[in-house]
This record gives structure tokens, C-alpha cells and sequence, in this order.
């Protein structure tokens, strides 16, 4: 009795140091270092395709990933650098498509209310198109940072108005064949912009793609998400401009005056799987 008696201070300030020491415990987990998930896309990603039936074999890594998103703290999220928040948001992107594809997989037609079915055939979406999911871009399935969370959230809430970024148009993958294709690792904060670039350089090295053409006036053909996303990029008078740095000193030649004309490929919304046929 006498030791404790004696030794009570010391003893207790011994306590409160190690506590100090200690990380405080939060409503939720730090930011995910992304390291399941590049493990996963190692695994299941085949330039430019995905292989989902390798990905239904490795659906605990998924698992693993979208528990991690869902734990992820807001708060300490929003602490993060810029660029790591950024790639937080883009990998939650692609691992909820991915999850949405794994939970309907393989996918058929016929999916989807009255009203989607009617517009998907009239449209003429394939079968195996994301298109047959019910609500698959607007529909609340997806755990991240503590709320259940849309694509269309992610993407046009969150992603496209916070960062103001038109780089992400090519590293969101929506799971169609003529998407830009899903990254073969998880982006992360630090090498993000690096990333990001070889993003871009990945879809003008495809001519189904990205194609300049010289003429009266030069034509520049690219992916049709431009044209949907326009507005991220100043406009469609601004598409050549964001290209230009990417180009040889002949190409940004090309583009360098205002009368480039911008026309948009047709899109394919078959799934980006190896074990499907393109549409053309």
C-alpha cells in the first residue's frame, strides 16, 4: 500500500502521457490509403476492359474497399488535402460502379421500371448495358463517408462543382466499352496529378477516341463525354484548348487558331467486359 501511496503522482502522469500519445478516436476512420482497391484493379482491369467475372471471384476486396469508404470520417475527409479528397471521391466513383455491376452481374435486359425499359429501347442501349440497372446513376445504394450515396451524387454534387477538375471526365468509368477506360491502380493524393495526365494520354492514344485531322478547317474527333461535359471544359471552343499541351508542336499547331471544328464519336453503352462484344 505504502508504494502506491507514495507513487500515486507519478504513477498517474505516467497514465496521462501515454494517453496523450494515443490517436483520439473519432465518429468514423481516417481516409483510406486505397491500397485494397489498387489490389483490385491489378486483378480485374484489362487494358482498356474489365474483367468482371475475375472481379466476382475477388468480390471480398470490394467488400473490403466500399466498408472502408462507407467508415471514412466527413470531417477529417474535408481536413484532407485538395488532391487527396479528390482521388478519395474518384476511387468512391469507381468502386461503387463497380459494386452496382457486381451486384447485378450478368446483366441483362429488361431491368428498370416501365419508363426506363421503354427508354432504353428506344434509345437502343444494349442489353448488357449499365442502362438495364434500375436507378443505377441516381438511385441512393452506395456507403461513403457516412451517407449511402448516388454516382449521379458523387459525380455532379461533389466531384465536378467542389474540384472544378475537367481531368476527371477521363478517370470516372461509368462501365461502358466506350468510356474512358478504369485506371489499373487507385488514384492517390500525391501522385494525382500524374495520374490524371496519363488519363488523358491513355484515351488520345485510342483513335476510337481521339482523332485531329488536318483540313480547311482541321477537324478534331473526340469521345462523346466531352460533349456531354462541355461546360467543364469551357465550352466546346474549349476542347481544343485542353488538348493542346498533350500535343506534338505539329498537332497544337493544328489547334492553335479558333476554326478547329469539334465533332463527337458515336458511344457504345455495351459493358466494358472482356467476356462481351462491342456494339461496332
Amino acid at each position: 500500500m505504502r508504494f502506491w501511496r507514495d507513487n500515486i503522482s507519478a504513477i498517474a502522469g505516467a497514465f496521462v502521457i501515454v494517453l496523450v500519445g494515443l490517436p483520439l478516436e473519432a465518429n468514423g476512420q481516417e481516409v483510406p490509403d486505397h491500397s485494397t482497391f489498387t489490389e483490385l484493379l491489378e486483378r480485374i482491369v484489362e487494358e482498356p476492359l474489365v474483367d468482371y467475372e475475375v472481379l466476382m471471384e475477388n468480390r471480398g476486396l470490394l467488400d473490403r474497399y466500399i466498408a472502408a469508404l462507407g467508415d471514412t470520417d466527413p470531417e477529417r475527409l474535408e481536413a484532407a488535402p485538395r488532391d487527396e479528397q479528390l482521388a478519395f471521391w474518384l476511387n468512391a466513383y469507381n468502386a461503387c460502379m463497380l459494386h452496382l455491376v457486381a451486384d447485378n452481374y450478368p446483366i441483362e435486359s429488361g431491368g428498370g421500371g416501365l419508363l426506363q425499359r421503354a427508354r432504353n429501347f428506344a434509345t437502343g442501349r444494349p442489353d448488357n448495358s449499365v442502362w438495364q440497372i434500375p436507378d443505377v446513376f441516381d438511385g441512393d445504394f452506395c456507403p461513403v463517408a457516412g451517407e449511402e450515396r448516388s454516382l449521379d451524387e458523387i459525380e455532379h454534387d461533389i466531384i465536378r462543382p467542389v474540384f472544378q477538375e475537367p481531368r476527371i471526365h477521363f478517370a470516372v468509368n461509368c462501365a461502358a466499352y466506350d468510356c474512358p477506360q478504369l485506371a489499373d491502380e487507385a488514384y492517390v493524393g500525391d501522385r494525382l496529378d500524374e495520374q490524371l495526365d496519363r488519363q488523358v494520354k491513355r484515351l488520345m492514344a485510342k483513335s476510337r477516341h481521339f482523332e485531329l485531322r488536318d483540313g480547311d478547317p482541321p477537324v478534331l474527333r473526340v469521345n462523346r463525354v466531352l460533349d456531354w461535359f462541355s461546360e467543364d471544359f469551357g465550352g466546346e471552343e474549349g476542347i481544343p484548348e485542353f488538348f493542346a499541351p498533350y500535343l506534338s508542336e505539329e498537332q497544337r499547331s493544328l489547334v492553335s487558331g479558333n476554326d478547329v471544328r469539334v465533332e463527337f464519336f458515336d458511344y457504345d453503352w455495351t459493358l466494358n467486359d472482356v467476356h462481351a462484344e462491342p456494339e461496332n
